[in-house]
């Protein structure tokens, strides 16, 4: 491996007072963050004055900002009616990613309620808008990452392709989640569909990959559980290999899920709880880079 490799995380898994997300970056040695929420606001929709305020305060604690993880065109939004909602966020984002220089923020596809194969009526409204989206971000040297979440383009690996084709900017990039394909349908082919393999959509979609997102599951008794690194079905230890025989040098980030679940408010977990599990995550991916030929930058 010729080249270090950047090593993030949500650490709003932890808490949502950055003061103790900051610790808990300390506390593992690691330099960057992934930026979402703060004080129960996302990223994009602080104010200047409330960026101005977490900015400095990271910048006091020598802490990076590796990635916005925006709300933009994510689960929770219909593409045909939160376009300028997304088009506003995006905006604000660009002027705060430029002000501390950060290159990348996390977007997705818009929600789906059920599978939506390709050639969809709903498909030139969700490229029309991540258009819109992407050439801000080209205009301004920023870069979108698409993840592989439960919104349209997560679907399949033919759909990420698809997106990727009729945004055709080099200002859209992908950011691979290795949990999120255990807990979704491959919507290719006929009826019924099957859960996607992690492993096989990231051999897939590599060349477009830019930003990896560890995150591991698998499911007992029709329950899905998160897992430590490495535990469970997402293909972690063989993602980690290729990343590291391809020697793609790009930010990895952990999102661990296991003590809470960001959109899912019913998960509950005390501070202590929340606080061990980043740090035992964080520790053992470190643990498996490093076996996979992956050293990462202090």
């Amino acid at each position: 491996m010729s080249s270090p490799f950047i090593i993030s995380g949500f650490p709003d898994e932890v808490s949502d007072d950055l003061t103790m997300q900051i610790r808990a970056l300390k506390e593992l040695g690691w330099g960057s963050i992934d930026l979402r929420t703060v004080n129960g606001k996302n990223v994009s929709s602080l104010s200047d004055a409330e960026f101005d305020a977490v900015h400095r305060q990271l910048e006091e604690n020598d802490i990076a900002i590796s990635c916005f993880g925006s709300t933009i065109a994510n689960w929770s939004r219909d593409a045909c009616s939160s376009a300028e909602l997304d088009l506003a966020e995006m905006k604000t984002s660009i002027r705060h990613m430029n002000k501390a220089g950060v290159r990348f923020i996390r977007i997705m596809s818009y929600r789906i309620g059920s599978p939506v194969k390709l050639g969809s009526s709903l498909e030139p409204v969700i490229f029309s808008n991540l258009k819109k989206i992407v050439r801000m971000a080209e205009d301004h040297g920023i870069v979108c990452l698409h993840e592989n979440c439960e919104t349209w383009g997560g679907q399949s690996s033919q759909h990420t392709l698809r997106l990727l084709e009729r945004v055709n900017s080099p200002a859209l990039k992908l950011v691979f989640d290795t949990g999120n394909p255990v807990s979704m349908l491959d919507v290719r082919g006929q009826q019924p569909f099957s859960y996607q393999d992690s492993l096989k959509f990231f051999q897939e979609v590599r060349e477009h990959v830019a930003y990896l997102h560890i995150k591991d599951a698998c499911w007992d008794n029709d329950t899905l559980h998160y897992t430590l690194p490495g535990k469970g079905s997402g293909k972690v230890k063989e993602i980690l290999r290729l990343v590291s025989e391809y020697d793609m040098a790009m930010p990895v980030s952990i999102e661990p899920h296991v003590a809470v679940v960001f959109h899912d408010p019913s998960k509950k977990a005390s501070f202590e709880q929340r606080w061990n599990s980043f740090i035992d995550y964080g520790n053992q991916l470190v643990t498996m880079a490093e076996e996979a030929g992956i050293t990462f930058s202090s």
